[in-house]
């Protein structure tokens, strides 16, 4: 599978994933593809880059893979699937979706993930116990995240211990 750049007559460009330049002509013809943003079904294959798997690529990929999915000793998953106690300014810090659609939104919400990664307490398993802690005046107040049963989730909400439980994302490719 080759990818190909594609247009519409509205300027609009998406790629695709075709088994060859002729595969693209084929389903064009047939009426098989359309705009992605308009619609349009009249379309054209565009100047394609080619997307040769070199060392200098592989490490650039590597490099864009680590700036966007934050430090590598970070555990993984651990923010997503975790709650949080965040700061009101916390929400807009992430600020609105650039753009429009999922892809922006996964961009904001990962974009949460390495703040809280980077700037909170990571405290595992013990997340409960210690927004207890911090609730009671017991532990120095401090933002944390880390794991908990839905059932300890709950008893923090009943005491009246604010939570943010943080949407899983899925692995870059």
């Amino acid at each position: 599978m080759k990818k190909f750049t594609l247009g519409c007559e509205h300027d609009h460009e998406f790629e695709g994933w075709f088994a060859d330049a002729e595969a693209i002509q084929q389903q064009i013809g047939q009426g098989l593809l359309d705009c992605p943003y308009c619609g349009s079904t009249t379309l054209e294959k565009r100047l394609s880059a080619p997307n040769l798997s070199t060392p200098k690529t592989k490490a650039r990929i590597a490099a864009e893979q680590a700036s966007t999915s934050g430090p590598a000793s970070a555990p993984p998953q651990t923010a997503p699937q975790n709650p949080a106690p965040v700061p009101p300014q916390a929400a807009s810090m992430a600020g609105p979706p650039a753009g429009d659609g999922i892809a922006a939104l996964r961009m904001a919400v990962r974009a949460l993930h390495q703040k809280i990664q980077a700037e909170f307490t990571d405290v595992g398993d013990e997340f409960a116990t210690e927004a207890r802690k911090i609730h009671n005046g017991e532990s120095e107040q401090q933002n944390i995240y880390g794991t908990c049963t839905p059932e300890d989730q709950r008893e923090l909400a009943e005491d009246g211990i604010e939570v943010l439980p943080l949407p899983d994302l899925p692995p870059e490719h």
